[in-house]
């Protein structure tokens, strides 16, 4: 009987543990993406946050490494920039319709935003390509959904990391 309660506790802990490092990379995958997280990066992420261009990276970095100006400010600012640009493209929106030019607008606007999103730069030593075959190892990145975690999920449920 003893023995029988060890395991059962053992097993426990271990679904417990899968589901907090679960939970903990769910997080830290999150934080990585949105924009206004870009302070709070991670040590051990495998992605990388992409800029568009040094001199962007080196204002912000200088701005946001004045000692005076807080951490929540430099959030604050990044956000207040994010209002800005949208409600100038809601405005030029705006604008577009009454000239009935909207859906034009919408779509290269559209166009334009996925186009700025793009990185045509090659990639930075030891990063990890979204291809997991040219990565060391075949290690995919973080996110990728791989047979034998799809069969896994379908198996055990989506908690599981048997």
């Amino acid at each position: 009987m003893d023995g029988v309660s060890i395991k059962n506790k053992l097993e426990a802990y271990r679904r417990q543990r899968r589901k907090e490092v679960m939970t903990e990379s769910i997080k830290n995958a999150i934080q990585t993406v949105l924009p206004w997280n870009g302070n709070k990066t991670t040590e051990n992420s495998p992605l990388v946050v992409q800029s568009n261009d040094i001199e962007d990276v080196q204002d912000m970095e200088s701005t946001c490494s004045d000692d005076s100006v807080g951490q929540s400010q430099c959030t604050l600012l990044t956000k207040i920039t994010y209002l800005l640009y949208f409600l100038l493209w809601a405005t030029l929106y705006i604008i577009a319709i009454e000239c009935e030019f909207g859906a034009v607008y919408f779509i290269l606007s559209t166009l334009i935003f996925i186009w700025l999103n793009t990185r045509s730069k090659p990639k930075k030593p030891g990063e990890l390509s979204a291809y997991s075959v040219f990565n060391p190892e075949c290690k995919a990145i973080e996110g990728t959904l791989d047979a034998s975690q799809f069969e896994n999920e379908i198996r055990y449920g989506i908690g599981s990391l048997h």
